[in-house]
């Protein structure tokens, strides 16, 4: 293959960057991320590690920029941001993940040497994404292997889970780019690498989550609320009252015996305010041999000597007993970093219920109608091990979410796949209860079982099934997958240091 031009180079990485959030919800264009990968890896070719840093973080800027676009509506629409400013915070945030891309690109050219390996290329990328869906708290987004999640190899996640999926996926598209060798006859010493994934895309029709999991009784019939109250609303002091009246009516459309569970701060005032109302929809939900499940945030202070702290909470007040407080919060939506220095700069460093507290990390499953729920909460559920290790002795998951924030755009869709993902890495159905969507009922396959439409007030009446047993992913979690990736990754760094040393030596 002729050598492309630097600035070429970048070009088709950008251009490669590009095309990878349409793979993802809304658009599901899952083809377009394997002609992603393929253009990135044929930028990369014959570059330096230098060159190779700006190639990944073109390629970053743009995967990222069109990827998640859509954070700037939550500072600009509801955080009162001017526009320009809402989309610098944006782009620093998307300039820095692009960074990630550029550290990749820069390391997986540095240890090829003379040339690039697809399965180190693909191994180094899994290696990364780890990174940095846990670096300051880390931004597990757009991880490639959500983007085929109504494919079989989605069975996959039952054993290694989304970096499984992820790592199968670039492999693949790796494999794609290297076919521009093939006059040159250099595709044979990957051709073992291909027949490898092959082989394990194979097993795919074989790793369903139901041959892990089995019933433990019949299904259960439950109801998720959908209130669809608009965001520029919702913290309203005025709107309480109005608030409190839609939930009710939702409510009273619940038959007997259902499982009713409200949305993230459903009700936007402290627990101990609305105590008498929702003690009185707890009476109700108990009369009707139901059990009543809501999410709203709690002031908890020990004693008068001691600082009060604020939860994002789902409380189980009916059919059931439990207190879940949210463990992973959203910088700058839930609590605000370096407070001391933000607070007061712009308004959307002082949104309302911004200085939340995380609960504990090790926290009981809520019960409800005598199962075991294990719960998380809005942006918790795009933490693979998180959900994980919360869902080992439940029956079924659920979660709540407020995507308000992000109006329109595809953020509430990319956030939906993710959830249908965990369904599968832990064999277990999902129930997804959200204030304007995307509510739904998601079976242990990751395949929906029942949605309400985006910005409906409505009631979702479904039914799911307890499940028990352990998906070997449950079990393990994704070190099996990261150790993998980090043993073929070993040969290269050995040949790398073993020619710097003879360089040294000969110098």
């Amino acid at each position: 293959m002729f050598a492309l031009p630097i600035f070429a180079r970048i070009a088709l990485a950008l251009v490669a960057g590009a095309l990878y959030p349409f793979a993802f919800s809304p658009y599901e264009l899952w083809p377009l991320l394997f002609v992603s990968i393929a253009l990135f890896w044929v930028a990369l070719q014959g570059a330096n590690s230098r060159q190779a840093a700006c190639i990944g973080a073109g390629y970053g800027l743009t995967l990222f920029g069109l990827g998640v676009a859509w954070l700037h509506v939550s500072m600009h629409t509801y955080g009162d941001t001017p526009l320009w400013l809402a989309i610098m915070l944006t782009g620093a945030l998307v300039m820095f993940m692009a960074l990630f891309f550029a550290a990749f690109a820069a390391l997986t050219v540095r240890l090829s040497l003379a040339r690039m390996s697809p399965l180190v290329f693909a191994s180094l990328w899994l290696l990364f994404d780890v990174i940095r869906g846990s670096l300051f708290t880390g931004f597990p987004w757009l991880y490639a292997g959500y983007s085929l999640i109504d494919t079989t190899v989605a069975n996959l996640a039952t054993l290694g889970g989304v970096w499984l999926i992820t790592w199968l996926a670039v492999l693949a598209g790796a494999l794609l780019g290297a076919l521009v060798h093939w006059p040159q006859r250099a595709w044979r010493p990957w051709f073992a690498q291909a027949i490898m994934l092959c082989l394990c895309i194979s097993l795919a029709p074989f790793t369903p989550a139901n041959r892990y999991v089995a019933p433990t009784g019949s299904a259960i019939s439950v109801a998720l609320l959908q209130g669809n109250i608009p965001q520029d609303k919702r913290w309203l002091t005025t709107m309480r009252d109005e608030t409190r009246d839609i939930y009710a009516a939702l409510s009273d459309r619940v038959p007997a015996e259902h499982v009713e569970i409200w949305p993230e701060s459903a009700l936007t005032e402290f627990y101990h305010d609305a105590e008498t109302f929702l003690q009185q929809r707890a009476a109700i939900s108990e009369q009707k041999n139901g059990a009543l499940i809501v999410g709203i945030p709690t002031y908890d202070r020990p004693s008068v000597l001691m600082p009060g702290y604020i939860h994002n909470s789902l409380k189980v007040l009916a059919g059931g007993d439990g207190d879940y407080q949210k463990q992973k919060l959203v910088p700058f939506g839930e609590y605000v970093p370096f407070e001391k220095h933000l607070r007061g700069l712009i308004p959307f460093f002082d949104l309302d219920m911004s200085s939340f507290s995380p609960g504990d990390k090790e926290q009981s499953n809520l019960l409800a109608q005598r199962i075991a729920i294990a719960p998380s909460i809005c942006y918790e559920v795009v933490y693979p091990e998180l959900v994980a290790r919360q869902t080992a002795l439940s029956n079924v998951m659920a979660t709540v979410s407020n995507d308000a924030w992000f109006g329109t755009s595809a953020g509430p869709h990319q956030h939906f796949q993710m959830a249908r993902f965990r369904a599968i890495e832990n064999g277990r159905w999902m129930l997804r209860s959200t204030n304007t969507g995307i509510t739904a009922v998601i079976n242990e396959r990751g395949q929906v079982h029942a949605q309400l439409p985006q910005f409906e007030r409505n009631v979702l009446l479904s039914s799911f099934v307890p499940l028990s047993g352990r998906t070997p992913y449950n079990r393990f979690g994704g070190w099996p997958v990261w150790l993998m990736a980090i043993l073929f990754c070993l040969p290269a760094i050995q040949r790398y240091f073993s020619q710097y040393h003879t360089k040294a030596h000969h110098s």
